[in-house]
């Protein structure tokens, strides 16, 4: 997916790496990223400025080799929101901090549950278009059911801009009762919108990353799916070596939420996955405890306290 933006991505790196040799530049703080952040964490170091790396590289699952640089580099200051990395930069020599995840802080809402399944395809574009034929799919058949077809449907844009390509995507797909009963909304950006909206779904089908811990703190039944690209399925089938891939079940090590990696030339498989799990969730009316998930994150300092350590490097 990088692939096709590499001259504007280069073009982003040159710029920041002009700010970061400017003397007006004190330090770093990168969040996330890692093919990107890791370049400017290493200039940081090489010019001796603080550089503080929130979410880095996830080693624990491919390019652990990544770990050495980090750990070669003092001016570096890695925060981390979960236990299995904490454990694998601190194994490594690396100056590495636990803090607790921000999401935590949100505040359950007290509404009734709504009559929606929610569709997050993902936040990357063409990422979020792959998937998006299999999740209408999807929805298109479990509408056939009597107990799913009254419900409605909330297709969730990561920001603004995917709206009017979510809204293409729709039309092209053909079904046209359907694309009227799925709303495409912008994901709420504040953390207290976004879990009130989730506490109050009935089911979400989502793309890994962040949305599916999200959706597990928030109580919210789910079934994670993916489509990747041929070149990123092939090559993440050769050094990707994680057990699970949703983030809650990674934490958990457990498979409480189903996952399914797409493989190309096996959709058909997927969308009867996809079925499947919504017509078993209606009818066992499953409702995940997020209790142990929240123990394990609430672990830690907060970000705020950790930002203004680093910022008093500079008073």
């Amino acid at each position: 997916d990088v692939l096709p933006k590499y001259f504007e991505l280069r073009k982003c790196f040159a710029t920041l790496k002009r700010a970061l040799e400017s003397s007006d530049c004190l330090g770093l703080v990168a969040i996330d990223y890692p093919g990107f952040n890791m370049k400017l964490a290493k200039l940081a170091g090489a010019l001796r400025k603080p550089c503080l790396y929130v979410a880095p590289p996830q080693v624990w699952a491919w390019k652990s080799a990544r770990v050495h640089e980090l750990a070669e580099n003092p001016f570096v200051k890695l925060a981390v929101f979960f236990d299995f990395e904490e454990t694998a930069y601190r194994s490594a020599g690396c100056d590495v901090v636990r803090v607790e995840h921000p999401y935590l802080s949100t505040k359950s809402p007290e509404a009734e549950e709504s009559s929606s399944i929610l569709l997050l395809p993902g936040s990357r574009k063409s990422q979020a278009l792959r998937n998006l034929p299999l999740f209408l799919k999807a929805v298109e058949v479990s509408q056939m059911s009597k107990a799913i077809s009254h419900l409605d449907y909330v297709l969730l844009a990561a920001r603004q801009e995917l709206v009017p390509a979510f809204e293409r995507a729709l039309l092209q797909f053909g079904n046209e009762s359907l694309s009227q009963k799925i709303r495409v909304a912008v994901a709420p950006p504040n953390a207290n919108d976004r879990n009130a909206l989730y506490c109050r779904a009935k089911f979400a089908v989502t793309a890994p990353g962040t949305a599916t811990l999200e959706l597990a703190l928030s109580g919210c039944s789910m079934a994670v799916c993916t489509k990747p690209d041929f070149l990123t399925y092939c090559l993440g089938s050769l050094f990707v070596k994680t057990k699970y891939f949703a983030l809650p079940n990674i934490i958990l090590d457990r498979s409480v939420y189903p996952e399914m990696i797409v493989v190309p030339g096996h959709e058909r498989h997927a969308v009867a996955g996809l079925v499947k799990e919504i017509a078993d969730s209606f009818a066992s009316r499953r409702k995940p405890n997020a209790d142990i998930l929240r123990s394990r994150l609430s672990v830690g300092e907060s970000l705020e306290s950790l930002m203004a350590e680093f910022l008093r490097k500079f008073v």
